[in-house]
């Protein structure tokens, strides 16, 4: 009985051990940096790609974690990650807002400047906030284009468009369903090369957010366990000495 008990015991460990170890990482399909074949939620971990997920995946093989990797909606995405303890989200960009509610890994990849763009055959001024009020914007919900947008005064279903991805903003901006989308120069081109749209012509406007707030960064949800913390604490500061050198 004894025995039995001392085997028990092992196996319970074991299995805390293995559970305190698991790392549950959500993120989005933002092609080029975030990249799933078919940029379709729920995939399976092997078939996420992109630089910013090679880099994640550097950090996480020093940390010697085992981890899950899921593609959701964004705001899937961020929702997992301020409500569930050990959840790893990539990549989010830091601002006073979300700074409080996370455990910071800045940068993974570095900044992507986010701006306003419209078919060149569109009459919308995109060159200021207050111009863009006078348009239509597809955003996506939850995104931080978005909350920055209602920060300013912009209003959904008057200015704003709601989506759940930005293929979808990009197909309702060819359509002509909306004026305006706010999307990075690379995701853009990369979306219209796979809609085979790149022969249309695009019209940068404003660039939204300071440059120090578009680094790429991965953050620990609050809750997370301290060994976890530390583990990648150390496995972030040793990657990204290796990224100086």
């Amino acid at each position: 009985m004894k025995h039995l008990f001392f085997i028990l015991l092992i196996i319970t460990s074991t299995c805390g051990l293995a559970t305190a170890n698991q790392v549950e990482v959500v993120s989005e399909h933002w092609p080029p940096f975030i990249v799933h074949q078919k940029g379709l939620a729920h995939q399976s971990t092997h078939k996420v790609t992109g630089q910013v997920t090679r880099n994640v995946r550097e950090i996480l093989h020093l940390a010697e974690l085992d981890y899950s990797l899921t593609i959701y909606p964004w705001a899937r995405s961020f929702h997992l990650a301020t409500n569930k303890p050990n959840v790893l989200i990539y990549s989010i960009f830091k601002n006073e807002q979300r700074a409080p509610k996370f455990h910071w890994f800045c940068p993974i990849y570095p900044s992507t400047p986010i701006k306003a763009y419209k078919l060149a055959n569109n009459d919308a001024d995109v060159h200021s906030l207050e111009a863009l009020k006078s348009a239509v914007v597809g955003v996506m919900r939850g995104d931080n284009s978005y909350k920055y947008l209602l920060d300013k005064g912009f209003e959904e279903d008057t200015h704003l468009d709601v989506s759940a991805n930005e293929e979808i903003n990009l197909l309702k901006l060819i359509t002509g369903k909306i004026d305006v989308v706010i999307q990075s120069e690379q995701a853009l081109r990369y979306r219209l090369k796979q809609l085979n749209a790149s022969h249309l012509t695009i019209v940068e406007g404003l660039t939204l957010h300071p440059i120090k707030q578009t680094e790429h960064c991965m953050a620990l949800s609050q809750g997370t366990d301290e060994k976890i913390i530390d583990k990648i604490d150390k496995a972030f500061k040793q990657w990204l000495v290796a990224q100086n050198s």
